[in-house]
């Protein structure tokens, strides 16, 4: 999930209007071995619609521009492909990100940092965020639609089809039988 934050920041994203997902080795019971799963988000504003594709359990596509003998990180990370170079960054944020091709990076100065920085762990942030009373740095506003996303992930790796979602309705419109996912159905005597 945390690997989905920059995406969803950098490209005002909300919810998808459809998730898709292939995988290999998956059962009920256990996590799928690998799975590619493909979120198309409608256009927000000015801003035209996004593709989004997140690949684990394997290495994403080696992008066309990466450099003989250079590397994607290691443990993981975003790949942004634009119209004038693409951008590798790690999933930690440790890495600094790098514009490749090289060449693009030479001639191109990084922005300013615009977001505010978290100063130690996460953890931490949350902690001076309760004392303060100042917003956390990934808080539930945040965290709650980024969590709906990664969710609606979880769902089309299980149904292994294509899932149109309705984020006013919250609901799958395509596959009635798929909103079982959606929302627990508590047995009696462990309601909410």
């Amino acid at each position: 999930m945390h690997t989905l934050d920059s995406d969803v920041t950098a490209l005002k994203l909300s919810a998808p209007s459809s998730i898709d997902a292939t995988c290999c080795g998956s059962t009920r019971e256990v996590h799928p071995l690998a799975a590619v799963v493909t979120f198309q988000f409608p256009a927000r504003g000015s801003l035209p619609p996004v593709k989004l594709s997140w690949y684990e359990g394997m290495q994403p596509p080696r992008p066309v521009d990466l450099e003989d003998g250079a590397s994607l990180p290691a443990e993981g990370g975003a790949i942004f492909h634009g119209t004038k170079g693409t951008l590798v960054t790690g999933v930690t944020g440790m890495d600094l990100p790098r514009l490749i091709p090289a060449a693009r990076r030479k001639e191109t100065k990084p922005p300013a940092p615009t977001l505010p920085r978290v100063q130690g762990s996460h953890e931490l942030d949350w902690v001076r965020a309760c004392k303060s009373g100042t917003r956390a740095g990934a808080d539930f506003a945040f965290a709650g639609p980024l969590t709906e996303i990664c969710l609606l992930g979880n769902i089309a790796k299980r149904v292994e089809t294509r899932i149109l979602w309705d984020a006013e309705k919250l609901e799958i419109t395509n596959l009635p039988d798929a909103n079982k996912y959606i929302r627990t159905a508590y047995r009696n005597g462990w309601s909410l």
